[in-house]
């Protein structure tokens, strides 16, 4: 079995945790196994390739300075991006997130290889803006398959896409052993957060709902992983509230188990989100957790008050309490974390990875 992967960028994100799972698992039963990129050089992957996986970057990244220079980068993209699947010939080509899925659609036209794309966001809530959105509603039913990562999303999309779609979630592989350090700094009580810094994943509104929080229960901090385009914003917001001392950006991390091990609560507060790894690996580790209701998955991973709370996205005052309700309840904390690490078993890698074998022999069978 010969598979090829395209994805914009192999970053620190969730889409390329899940290619990165799925790639090391196929090419260790003796799949051959090509990663096509956008970048302009090799860079090394933030999740570690086996060394067997082949990695093309198609150096596709050159900004557009004008709609017009927009088109003709995009038909350029595709040209190239046709130019480098026919040279590889696989028997299946799969590709992650939004656009780089309507140009792997695109570029495929007649080629008779069949195309499976993964949508990883939940387009309900997370707008592509309108040119990108209507390529997409012209792409997608061309797709011979289609994953979604939860019925949610799939739902929201019309018909004709719908009738091309299968619910696959991510992986939950489980912790791996402990470290003999851990990064953990400070006294206290801690909670975490992971995640890029921008503003579709909320920070802003956890900064302003800790601040909220610890003016009840004081003696808190809460720790930020990750990086982004809002990081100065937040800092400064940060500052304007006092809270300096209380509330630390920490950047990205490659040990997001020790870090998770080392918190006393986690929280996601995402306006939006497809299937968020860093929720279920902190529910992995055990830790008590408080998600928005962020659309995709939430509801499918944490049942609310059982193994988890939810709250409404993008209101301050709702986390808040949120957060003092298990700040101020150790009991409570525990009882949600002895319930959390179900979803190791419930989302384990060996029944994700069979699905994703399904779906790739179901489509080659087909012939399409």
């Amino acid at each position: 079995m010969k598979v090829a992967f395209f994805i914009w960028a192999l970053r620190a994100a969730g889409a390329e945790r899940v290619l990165s799972i799925l790639a090391n698992e196929w090419a260790q039963k003796g799949w051959e196994v090509i990663v096509l990129t956008m970048e302009d050089h090799q860079v090394e992957p933030f999740y570690p390739l086996a060394r067997s996986i082949e990695l093309r970057p198609l150096h596709l990244l050159k900004d557009s300075s004008s709609f017009l220079s927009a088109i003709w980068n995009n038909i350029k993209r595709v040209w190239i991006l046709r130019q480098a699947i026919k040279e590889v010939q696989p028997d299946v080509l799969i590709s992650f997130i939004d656009k780089a899925n309507a140009l792997a659609i695109l570029a495929t036209r007649g080629l008779g290889i069949p195309v499976i794309i993964s949508e990883r966001t939940d387009p309900s809530r997370r707008s592509l803006g309108r040119p990108w959105g209507r390529i997409r509603d012209l792409a997608y039913p061309r797709a011979d398959l289609i994953v979604f990562q939860s019925q949610g999303v799939l739902d929201w999309f019309p018909s004709r896409v719908r009738a091309r779609g299968v619910v696959i979630p991510n992986p939950v592989p489980p912790p791996p052993p402990r470290s003999r350090e851990t990064p953990r700094k400070g006294s206290g009580l801690c909670i975490v957060s992971l995640g890029r810094l921008s503003p579709v994943k909320g920070f802003d509104v956890l900064v302003t709902a800790f601040a909220k929080a610890t003016a009840r229960v004081p003696h808190w901090r809460l720790d930020v992983w990750g990086e982004g385009p809002e990081r100065k914003p937040l800092e400064q917001m940060v500052s304007a509230l006092g809270m300096a001392g209380q509330i630390q950006f920490r950047g990205i991390t490659d040990r997001p188990f020790d870090i998770l091990r080392g918190a006393d609560l986690f929280v996601l507060p995402s306006r939006a989100e497809g299937f968020p790894n860093a929720l279920v690996e902190a529910m992995a580790c055990g830790l008590p957790v408080i998600s928005t209701r962020f659309g995709g998955a939430a509801m499918d991973i944490i049942v609310d008050g059982s193994n988890g709370l939810l709250v409404p996205p993008g209101e301050p005052q709702a986390l808040a309490d949120a957060l003092v309700r298990l700040m101020v309840d150790p009991h409570e904390r525990a009882r949600l974390g002895e319930r959390a690490p179900e979803v190791v078993e419930r989302f384990s890698t060996k029944r994700v990875l069979a699905m994703w074998e399904h779906a790739v022999g179901q489509v080659i069978a087909s012939g399409r």
